[in-house]
């Protein structure tokens, strides 16, 4: 199995690869991982795959049923989602799913279904997925995806062969950003270093979005550290509690104006974080919280992952900035 434009994730790929030529590949896989690992990406590509009229070196990109698949109109690779903001699934959804796969494939050998679980799919709606991929279709593959398998039940976890995503090598992902993004070597090195690899963030940096407003809070919160008492922090971390993407970005740039007031602290230069100034200010605190602040906002964005209460997380947040 090939993997075009997918990177890292050796080990994923390999036992993909090996399942898939051993004809062993499962019926049910759950992708799991932060946003922007390419859990999607890799997800089109399994389906691609499996639909291709070339088994030796599938997806081959030049088939008929992979032009089909690429372009979104191949008729048996679907995708169930929820609504709202959540995303939550719903029974509805996957009722007419399980109905729906009960179906021979128009073309292909399978029927394959990516389903985005979104962060709060409810118990009901996960029982009901539950018994369809405990006795699945013959002709039916379930590419599940979600951001931490620990919030789907365990019945569901124990029946899907579970595969983590994690960005690629730093030199790898500032590389793909430099060919295919159209961003200068040295600014794809600096996302590259500022988003951890992740290369859905890097994206998303380099096209603006909402990148602006999370750069600007996470000053205003960096700053009011060094304020006198609670309220000037909590204030500026007020935003937080009503957009759970924003608290993320956030707390990606905090954490790397954290480490550049930590650098610059040690006798270090320059910084990644785009608040240079700043970060000298932040280093004249005492160097026990300085060391402190960086593990702090990678615990936040942890617990954020893991769809902890935004309005309760920020809270804690501000409390544990002031004690650190």
């Amino acid at each position: 199995m090939e993997f075009p434009g997918f990177l890292g994730n050796a080990p994923v790929k390999e036992a993909l690869s090996a399942a898939f030529a051993a004809g062993r590949f499962p019926h049910t896989l759950l992708l799991q991982g932060e946003p922007g690992t390419g859990k999607r990406s890799l997800a089109a590509l399994l389906s691609q795959a499996l639909v291709c009229r070339s088994r030796d070196s599938a997806p081959c990109g030049h088939c008929p049923s992979c032009v089909r698949a690429r372009a979104g109109s191949h008729p048996d690779i679907r995708r169930v989602e929820g609504t709202g903001s959540s995303g939550a699934l719903s029974v509805e959804a996957v009722r007419q799913m399980a109905e729906d796969a009960c179906r021979m494939p128009e073309e292909a050998d399978c029927s394959v279904y990516t389903v985005l679980l979104g962060d709060r799919t409810l118990p009901a709606a996960q029982n009901k997925l539950l018994k369809l991929i405990e006795e699945p279709p013959p002709s039916a593959v379930f590419l599940l995806i979600c951001t931490h398998a620990q919030n789907l039940l365990p019945t569901i976890c124990s029946r899907a062969q579970i595969f983590t995503l994690r960005p690629p090598a730093l030199e790898e992902a500032a590389q793909w950003l430099a060919e295919h993004a159209a961003a200068s070597p040295e600014r794809a090195q600096e996302l590259a270093a500022l988003c951890g690899g992740n290369l859905g963030r890097m994206q998303e940096e380099l096209q603006g979005g909402q990148a602006g407003r999370a750069f600007a809070l996470a000053c205003q919160i960096a700053a009011a550290l060094l304020e006198r008492g609670s309220h000037p922090l909590l204030k500026a971390a007020a935003p937080l509690s009503k957009d759970r993407e924003l608290f993320r970005q956030v707390l990606v740039r905090l954490t790397v104006i954290f480490r550049d007031a930590l650098a610059l602290r040690c006798g270090g230069t320059g910084g990644l974080g785009g608040a240079e100034q700043l970060a000298e200010q932040l280093g004249a605190l005492p160097r026990e919280r300085l060391l402190a602040l960086p593990e702090l906002a990678e615990t936040c964005r942890q617990r954020l992952e893991r769809n902890a209460n935004t309005g309760l997380l920020a809270t804690w947040f501000c409390a544990q900035l002031k004690r650190a």
